[in-house]
């Protein structure tokens, strides 16, 4: 029995011919993906101050995020590049006339689709919902954490530790400051403002890595004090004053989107609630969006191989344009349909696999055509 189902040479070198191509377009797209999320991982870098540990994270979680689309995407490309090779070489016309079908070369794809299938039901009913709660609580805490600017010699800096502070020379290497000026404010009714000659910055390590803290150490100084409330100014000289700055660690509690949902907590929320509420109406319409974009994959086997085997000059160029081109209709397709769907006029899993239809009839057709 398990003879039938080992692979052959045929088999195995189709595989070859798809799966190199499928791994080189995934990373190929994620890499396109997260072009665009340079800019902001930069500016939780640069602006918010986070560590290297934060940004590996941040950048593994967006990756994550992506790859439901990617996976589909390099499908459809893998199959196109790899039969339109096969067939620009001859190597297809060479197999059909030693017996191998269209159709027997189909069965090994067959196997690959439903791993690339279930891989993607596994990212978009659970893993993806998850990484999306993790990153957005992420981007939640570094926001709430309050900015600490690198202050700036010679200038008024803001935001540093809720002061305002002027230094007329910093030392970068030392961490010292001359001729500094610090306005406090975060007694409300009770300014406080204080002069110094020098002044240290040690940092103090923290035990979140969202927070940070420092102890500024002025020294040969003056601090002001005008009480709103009693009318009265005091001034105190000094020789030594320390100051403990800590920029506490922001929240991360947010509300839940669709998408932030698992495939179990969308049950239980659609079989607590009302059927025909607006948001079981989103999360059924979100569920269902979810599993076509998971199938399609075996719509874009049919479409790779049945215009894959079309000759053409620059196999490469054209599969990865064409390939976009029939994923952008579905996604098109499957945006109209969301719409129709949340009204509650036609059912859900219906509306939302019509895009899958439409293209597995139109893969099947050009498969059709090109079996001999």
């Amino acid at each position: 029995m398990l003879t039938k189902f080992r692979l052959k040479a045929v088999d195995r070198y189709l595989l070859s011919e798809v799966f190199g191509p499928f791994v080189g377009a995934t990373l190929f797209l994620l890499f396109v993906f997260l072009m665009f999320q340079l800019l902001r991982l930069a500016e939780l870098f640069i602006v918010h101050g986070v560590g290297w540990a934060v940004l590996i994270k941040m950048f593994l979680l967006l990756s994550l995020l992506f790859l439901p689309y990617s996976i589909p995407i390099a499908f459809l490309v893998a199959i196109l590049m790899g039969f339109g090779r096969l067939s620009s070489d001859s190597e297809l016309v060479a197999m059909k006339a030693s017996g191998v079908s269209l159709k027997r070369m189909t069965m090994p794809l067959v196997a690959l689709v439903g791993i690339v299938v279930s891989l993607s039901f596994a990212l978009s009913l659970e893993w993806v919902p998850t990484a999306e709660k993790i990153s957005h609580a992420l981007i939640l805490k570094i926001g709430n954490t309050r900015v600490v600017n690198t202050i700036k010699e010679g200038t008024f800096t803001s935001g540093f530790f809720d002061l305002l502070i002027f230094a007329d020379k910093v030392d970068p290497q030392s961490n010292t400051l001359k001729r500094v000026f610090i306005y406090d404010e975060r007694e409300n009714g009770n300014p406080l403002t204080v002069i110094a000659e020098e002044g240290e910055i040690v940092p103090v390590r923290t035990e979140s890595e969202f927070s940070s803290a420092i102890l500024l150490t002025l020294k040969d100084g003056s601090i002001h004090r005008n009480d709103l409330d009693h009318d009265s100014y005091q001034k105190v000289d000094f020789g030594f004053y320390k100051l403990f700055l800590k920029v506490f660690e922001g929240g991360d509690s947010f509300s839940l989107k669709p998408k932030m949902r698992t495939i179990g907590e969308i049950l239980e929320f659609i079989n607590k609630n009302d059927p025909k509420s607006t948001q079981v109406l989103e999360l059924k319409t979100d569920l269902w969006r979810r599993i076509a974009f998971s199938l399609v994959p075996i719509s874009f086997l049919f479409l790779g191989i049945g215009l894959g085997t079309v000759r053409t000059r620059s196999v490469r160029a054209s599969a990865i344009f064409l390939s976009f081109i029939l994923t952008f209709a579905f996604w098109v397709m499957q945006a109209l349909g969301t719409v129709v769907a949340q009204k509650g006029v036609i059912p859900i899993p219906l509306m939302m696999l019509i895009p899958n239809v439409v293209l597995l009839y139109i893969g099947v057709h050009f498969f059709k055509k090109s079996s001999w």
